[in-house]
């Protein structure tokens, strides 16, 4: 499980189909990156700056080995240094730490340095992602 900080600039993917006054902010944040975690989660206060919309509900399990019911909103457009994907946001309590898993960075093709505790790119394609298609 690889663990570190990376900042990352979040969007409402909807803020070009919706009005002016309709629109979520830009956020720009440091989020935890956790490889043991598998999909984008961000607390109740950035899902409200981005206006992100309800989309259903999904069960997760937690690092306690609980089990929950989460809200599920999107989509937001996440982007780490000039790689970006669409995504969902499962939803966490006001004021958590955002949390980055697994499955976006591999779409984005980054991959965590257990020496550097950062983010690089994949050396086989390090100017864009490469993403298996087989």
């Amino acid at each position: 499980m690889g663990v570190c900080r990376v900042r990352v600039k979040l969007r409402n993917w909807q803020n070009q189909f919706l009005p002016q006054e309709r629109r979520g902010a830009d956020v720009d944040c440091e989020v935890l990156v956790d490889t043991g975690a598998a999909e984008l989660a961000l607390p109740t206060d950035l899902i409200e700056r981005l206006r992100l919309q309800h989309t259903g509900e999904v069960q997760v399990y937690t690092a306690d080995g609980g089990e929950h019911t989460y809200r599920v909103f999107g989509i937001v457009d996440l982007s780490i240094r000039g790689r970006s994907c669409q995504v969902r946001a499962i939803e966490l309590p006001h004021g958590a730490e955002p949390l980055l898993g697994a499955v976006p960075l591999e779409e984005m093709d980054w991959h965590v340095s257990p020496q550097g505790k950062e983010l690089v790119p994949n050396p086989r394609s390090p100017e864009k992602p490469l993403l298996p298609l087989c």
